[in-house]
């Protein structure tokens, strides 16, 4: 399944590049979305932060990540 980046949720796992990583945090100002990504095999945690990738993605950008179901 693909899905924008405004359709994404915490906890999804989205492949970037030949890697897979996991939705912790969403972050929305004026026309861009930020997402903290952090490996696919560490669960989401309010206790710790695995985050280590962070992207950033202008909303009119038509780009589709491949999520796992």
């Amino acid at each position: 399944m693909n899905k924008s980046a405004s359709e994404l949720n915490p906890n999804d796992v989205i492949k970037v590049g030949d890697n897979w990583f996991r939705c912790r945090y969403f972050y929305y100002h004026d026309n861009n979305v930020s997402i903290d990504l952090q490996r696919e095999r560490d669960q989401l945690s309010p206790y710790y932060d695995s985050t280590c990738i962070k992207i950033s993605i202008n909303k009119d950008v038509g780009i589709k990540f491949e999520v796992k179901q």
